[in-house]
């Protein structure tokens, strides 16, 4: 899937959120109390859209680039070491 795709299911989203919201505003407050359920939902899946675009963008570099999974910083950075010299035991 495009990003450009990816930016549209967002939008779309975003589009049902606000008219969602605006529905909300003069719905009864037990219709208002499940739509305000939806719009929960809907942002949850703004943000998914949201971050499957934002990784997608020509300038995206992973967190660290230097380690394989990308989850460590790169250089000799252990914080759960408890001597500076003990080398990381795997």
């Amino acid at each position: 899937m495009s990003h450009h795709l990816y930016k549209k299911a967002m939008e779309y989203d975003l589009e049902e959120i606000q008219l969602l919201a605006k529905a909300a505003q003069t719905a009864p407050p037990p219709v208002a109390q499940a739509l305000l359920g939806i719009i929960k939902e809907e942002a949850q899946d703004a943000e998914f859209w949201n971050t499957l675009y934002s990784c997608c963008d020509e300038c995206y570099k992973p967190p660290c680039p230097d380690d394989p999974d990308g989850i460590r910083p790169p250089g000799k950075y252990y914080p759960y070491q408890k001597k500076p010299e003990q080398d990381k035991k795997e």
